[in-house]
């Protein structure tokens, strides 16, 4: 298995407490983890910009899925839903019954007959997957679907594929390109993205891994390997050194302010909701004007909640704007970043692209990172 040299399978997890999502944007390590969290967050794109290669595009495929080989060499095929029930399926049937009928109850007819047809669409998925997987293999792969049934042909000879009914984005490979003579002969297609050792793991646990060519022995299924660009960013040095000295001025006070606060649980978590609020309502180029006017009417903080809040911010009357400074600097720097990754041809070209992730290596605190521009896309 080829595994870039930075990174080892232990890399994926955090030591420190869970805070956001498994792989976090680079600008939330500043209100989750303080003056050094934005230090970590400079670090990944001073890496990048020496050496791009730990970079790998960020899929938005659907549905999840699931497979391996418990230590009896049992195969054991699941969708999200029963990975995290850990609801194992063992055989087609009980993968169709445990999404028909445990997964949650549909509300109207049609959703039932929705399910129904899901339930049996993925249960299909069952021998196809078991037939793909070597008998000495344990352990449990982490994939997402790129398309369950091949896509028609375009009249430009053109594969087009979008996966998740939520949002816009596309896949588009030539027909006459080696995946493209692939994808002619296939009926799935899925990338895989990491291993877990045990079943229904949280998705911290996941090992990274790039070489997912013992599952090709069907060429009904393409499992696909993580796509690592092949172009090399540049970034504004001098920015990022600018942005350090600033953040060393005032890191005791932004620090202070970020400090557990008794009696507000959860308070870097409403930061965190801040942020995707201004995404969803394109007003990211306000963030931080109106922090203190969210916390007060937004709903989700109670007064004596908001009042802690506000003689915390009294206290210490500089850390919001560094803060949110800090934020915007690091996520213009980010988005120069995904515009030139975007910008590479490749055999698989994305439209309205998620954008790409990079593992933390052994020197990172505060784990995996994102580079998703959130201007285009809403949490």
């Amino acid at each position: 298995m080829f595994l870039r040299e930075l990174f080892n399978e232990d890399a994926a997890v955090s030591p420190k407490k869970k805070l956001g999502r498994t792989f976090n944007h680079l600008e939330d390590l500043v209100f989750f983890h303080g003056s050094a969290g934005a230090l970590e967050a400079l670090g990944h794109l001073k890496d990048i910009n020496k050496s791009s290669s730990s970079v790998r595009m960020k899929w938005d495929g659907n549905p999840q899925v699931y497979w391996g080989r418990d230590e009896t060499g049992q195969f054991v095929l699941a969708g999200h839903n029963g990975w995290s029930r850990k609801a194992k399926g063992t055989s087609p049937e009980e993968v169709y019954d445990f999404i028909a009928n445990q997964s949650g109850s549909p509300k109207t007819p049609e959703e039932k007959q929705e399910r129904d047809r899901f339930a049996k669409e993925f249960a299909s998925l069952w021998p196809l997957f078991e037939s793909a997987t070597p008998k000495n293999f344990r352990g449990y792969v982490y994939a997402d679907a790129l398309f369950l049934r091949r896509p028609a042909l375009d009249e430009k000879g053109v594969y087009n594929f979008y996966p998740n009914p939520k949002s816009k984005t596309g896949y588009h490979v030539a027909a006459d390109s080696e995946l493209g003579q692939r994808i002619s002969n296939s009926q799935v297609m899925v990338v895989g993205h990491a291993t877990f050792e045990e079943f229904g793991a949280d998705d911290s646990a996941q090992k990274p891994k790039d070489d997912f060519s013992e599952f090709n022995s069907n060429p009904k299924l393409i499992v696909l390997g993580p796509y690592y660009t092949q172009m090399q960013p540049q970034i504004e040095v001098g920015e990022v050194v600018k942005i350090e000295k600033y953040l060393a001025q005032h890191a005791s006070e932004v620090d202070a302010f970020l400090a557990p606060l008794p009696g507000v649980s959860g308070f870097k978590d409403m930061m965190y909701r801040y942020m995707n609020t201004m995404s969803k309502q394109k007003q990211l180029q306000n963030i931080g004007n109106n922090f203190i006017n969210w916390i007060q009417t937004s709903g989700v903080v109670s007064a004596p909640q908001q009042a802690k809040i506000l003689e915390r911010a009294q206290q210490y009357p500089s850390a919001l704007p560094v803060i949110f400074k800090v934020m915007t600097d690091i996520m213009r720097l980010k988005d120069s970043v995904i515009d030139q990754l975007d910008s590479e041809p490749g055999e698989i070209i994305a439209s309205n692209s998620e954008g790409w992730v990079r593992y933390a290596d052994k020197k990172k605190q505060f784990g995996n990172v994102k580079f998703v521009p959130r201007h285009r896309w809403t949490p």
